[in-house]
Formats: C-alpha cells, structure tokens, sequence
C-alpha cells in the first residue's frame, strides 16, 4: 500500500480529510469547467478511476465534449454532454477545476447546487462544495490533489491513474516551465516516471497533433498582433470571421497565448476571442511577479497569478479597449 509519507505535509490534512469526505459519494456526476483543458479532463478521468477502484458508480458530464487537440486521452468511460441523456441520474457529484457554478457550464450551473457535492480545485477562490471543499492555489493542477487524495486512500498511482495526473501536471504547468512548478510537482512527477508514466510519449502526443488549418490561422493572427505600453503588452484579437477564413475551430487556439509570451519585453500576453457578436472571451498570460489574476477579476474572471482569463459582454473592438484601460490602468498604478 503507498505510503501516506509520499504526500507532502503541506496537503495531507486536507487529502485525508478529503479522502474521508469521498466515502459519502456514489452514484457521482464528475464535471469539471466546461471547454475541458488538459487538466479538467485529466482531473475528470483520475477521479473516474479512484472512483472506480473504490467501488463507487459515476458518469462523466461536460457540455463542450472533449476538444480535439485531448482526443488521444484514453477515456475511462463515456462523456456526457447533456444531462437528459445520463440515466439513471446522478444523486452526488464531484466539481473538479472549477469554484465557481457558473463555470460549469450553462446547463449544469443551474442545477449545480442540488446535489450533495465535492469540490477539488486550485484556482483561488471560496470552492462551491456542499459537503465538503478542498482548494489549494499552491497547487499546480487539480490533478495533483487527486493524486494526494488517491494516496490518502491507499490507491496505487500507476497505469491510467499516473497518466491522467500527469496530464495535468503537464499543461497546467506549461511543460514544467511556469512558475507554479513547484519542488513538490517534481517529486510528483517523479514518483509517476517511476511507476511508468511515459512523461515524452504524453509531450509528444501534445505537441504533435497540429492541423493545417491551426497553422494558417496562427498565421493570420500574428499579422494582427499589436503591441501596446512601450511593448509590455501584445494583444491579438481574434474574430469569428478568422475562424472561417481559415476554417479553423475555438480549439485550434490552444496555445497561441502562451506563443505570445514568448516576445522579448513582453509582461502581458493577451487574446480576446470573440464568441458571439456581443461577447468575447480574454486570456491572459504574464511572466513572473507579473499578476493577471487580480486584473481579470476586475472583469469578473479570474484564474491564476500568471494566467487568467474571464468574459466580457462587448462587442470585440469595445471589449478590446475595456480590457487594455484595465490593464494599463494596472501598469500605470503598478498592481502588477
């Protein structure tokens, strides 16, 4: 049985605690926020499978499906994407990546708070777990809390568990090179590399899913990037009328934020997509001490110190002038 020593002493109240809370679950709705990334959906499939190994029933719910670029993710059941089609109904439910109701997902946001529920999150914030919450800002990713969480229970990390963590694990710390990656994260991972998780494969099969039609937008998107406060901040707008010229999909932006980081003198990388005609949809990157989080609130978003992000009910010009005030607002105030 892995030892509870593996756990590092700054989550092991909490992974027990958590771990005792587990054993009030069964017939459980995992659903994490909805347009999955590597770590919701790592989070959704370890959490299927401590389930699984303890005995308890469950169904994966997520209103975008899985997007395309996390299709080679070996799934532990089939996901949902509307609740009319789950039956029997879940009675519990576990909230994964996700604090906040409203980032559920339309759908589920709104009956949400009927269950008897858990949360595990590492975004800052209260949490929204009737029974019990666990959220831990420290964390690099959900699923290093269900990794402590599954060793708190006695679990074994290997096989499809270590690579569903370690799914998170990677993205949300960009590769290892984010500033949330912690002592602990490579302990972790290291711990996973000794059970078999296959780090290169899984970097691999990330990096080598891209589509022509990605690349030509991409192109077309760094033709419009513009840089503003003396070049601290590069801003590209992206409109629905890119999507179809380059016939490219929400999904074929994966990344290109983080891309824009990557210009020298660069603090603040941002892209502002619009979804509809009156609502666009901001994500913002930054280096270092640099805190986009608590700008993005201001906008009623939030995330984390280095990357955030959140909505703006404007059409993409306007939207794109509210959100440049805020965060030059911001440089010029030093909040940052």
């Amino acid at each position: 049985m892995p030892s509870i020593e593996l756990i590092p002493e700054l989550y092991r109240e909490e992974a027990q605690k958590m771990a005792g809370c587990l054993d009030q679950l069964d017939e459980v709705l995992l659903a994490a926020h909805a347009n999955l990334d590597g770590d919701a959906l790592g989070s959704l499939c370890a959490a299927a499978i401590i389930l699984k190994q303890l005995g308890k029933t469950f169904t994966i719910y997520s209103s975008t499906a899985v997007p395309r670029h996390l299709q080679f993710v070996k799934l532990p059941t089939k996901v949902y994407t509307e609740l009319a089609l789950i039956n029997p109904f879940p009675k519990t439910a576990l909230f994964l990546d996700c604090g906040e109701y409203h980032r559920l997902g339309v759908e589920l946001s709104s009956a949400a708070s009927n269950f008897p529920s858990l949360n595990l999150d590492h975004h800052e914030g209260l949490g929204m777990g009737s029974l019990a919450t666990w959220v831990e800002p420290k964390a690099a990713s959900t699923t290093q809390l269900l990794a402590y969480l599954a060793l708190a229970k006695g679990l074994d990390l290997s096989g499809d568990l270590g690579q569903a963590i370690a799914l998170g694990l990677v993205t949300d710390t960009g590769g290892f090179a984010h500033t949330n990656t912690s002592a602990d994260v490579f302990a972790l991972s290291a711990h996973l590399a000794k059970l078999g998780v296959d780090f290169p494969r899984l970097r691999e099969e990330l990096d080598h899913n891209i589509r022509f039609e990605r690349m030509l937008l991409w192109g077309g998107l760094t033709k419009k990037v513009q840089l503003e406060a003396n070049g601290s901040i590069a801003i590209c707008t992206v409109s629905l009328a890119d999507f179809q010229t380059y016939s490219a999909m929400r999904d074929d932006l994966e990344g290109f934020v983080e891309y824009l980081r990557r210009l020298q003198g660069v603090k603040i990388a941002v892209l502002l997509r619009e979804d509809e005609p009156h609502t666009a949809k901001f994500s913002l990157r930054s280096v270092r001490e640099v805190d986009v989080c608590s700008l993005a609130r201001k906008l009623g978003g939030g995330g984390h110190k280095n990357a955030a992000g959140g909505t703006i009910n404007q059409p993409l010009e306007q939207a794109k002038m509210t959100l440049l005030k805020i965060l030059l607002d911001g440089l010029n105030k030093s909040l940052l």
